[in-house]
């Protein structure tokens, strides 16, 4: 997953030309967060989106390794969990 702040519009983004979208799940499931993230064409359900203390702040895994999310403004910053 590439670092970054992206533009984000209503709940998709780009990264590298590849659309990423944070969707809500349809049914709650017990042990899964209600947020997760995919990426389209082709598609690729990437992680679920674990909140953490502050609101507009994730956490996800991807290849191995964890990031952060965070929604700020319209955009999306994407970084290496520490």
């Amino acid at each position: 997953m590439k670092e970054g702040v992206f533009i984000l519009q209503e709940k998709s983004f780009l990264i590298d030309n590849r659309k990423a979208v944070i969707k809500s799940r349809k049914e709650k499931t017990v042990g899964k967060p209600e947020l997760y993230l995919i990426e389209l064409a082709p598609f690729k359900y990437i992680s679920s989106l674990f909140p953490t203390t502050d609101s507009d702040t994730y956490t996800f895994d991807t290849d191995s390794q964890v990031y952060k999310l965070r929604l700020d403004n319209g955009q999306v910053e994407i970084s290496i969990a520490e």
